[in-house]
């Protein structure tokens, strides 16, 4: 699925990594809550090996690569969870069609995106996903894949507005092993000002009480 817009829940801890019966735990407590939609699918993300060209620096006119990847779908969580159990890099990923009982914000159009500016209130029936990544390797959020840029593990991370690209800073490290993503489907977006605090609350709590620390929150835009 497409997804303009992507919320992100970065630990304080850039070297953090859950374990298994975690994550497993994390989706089991987002349907109970009904954060997931009824017929919800499930699929990991593997990395096999190799890498494959990803973009072209347009003014170096470098090559980036990015690692190949493998996709896996599953009838249910455990059998996906069984599959990337003792693996260093995957992403478990949950999607369906909402609308769901407890959504991770209010969605608006951004079919006038040019506008900069949401749109109606989103009342029909939308694509989500959530999204545990885990990576061997601490990974930079504001690098473009491929990236051979220092990781500095005390840099803080400074988000761009989805709507007019204005920074916020959150107190999020910039980087990470682990993290977690809520996307939705293309051309929505939550309405958000000057703050990225905007995640239901009880979906917080949900990760707060499984992880056992506070997350911060991010953001990423794929309008490129």
């Amino acid at each position: 699925m497409s997804e303009l817009y992507r919320h992100l829940l970065i630990p304080p801890n850039p070297e953090h990594v859950p374990k298994t019966h975690q994550i497993i735990d994390f989706f089991d407590e987002l349907a109970i809550t009904g954060a997931l939609p009824m017929e919800t699918k499930f699929a990991t993300i593997t990395f096999p090996g190799g890498s494959r060209p990803f973009g072209r620096n347009p003014e170096t006119g470098d090559i980036h690569y990015v690692p190949n990847i493998k996709v896996n779908r599953f009838a249910d969580l455990q059998s996906a969870a069984d599959f990337i159990q003792g693996m260093k890099s995957f992403t478990l990923c949950a999607t369906g069609t909402g609308p769901v009982e407890v959504p991770p914000f209010e969605l608006y159009s951004a079919d006038n995106y040019g506008a900069r500016t949401p749109g109606e209130l989103w009342r029909q029936p939308f694509e989500l996903s959530v999204r545990c990544q885990v990576r061997e390797k601490i990974r930079h959020f504001l690098h473009s894949p491929g990236c051979d840029c220092e990781l500095k593990l005390e840099e803080p991370a400074i988000f761009e507005n989805p709507w007019n690209g204005d920074p916020i800073q959150t107190g999020a490290p910039a980087c990470a092993r682990f993290w977690i993503e809520f996307g939705v489907g293309d051309y929505l977006m939550p309405k958000v000002t000057d703050t990225l605090d905007i995640l239901d609350p009880r979906l917080m709590g949900i990760a707060r009480q499984t992880f056992g620390f506070d997350f911060c929150p991010g953001c990423i835009r794929n309008d490129d």
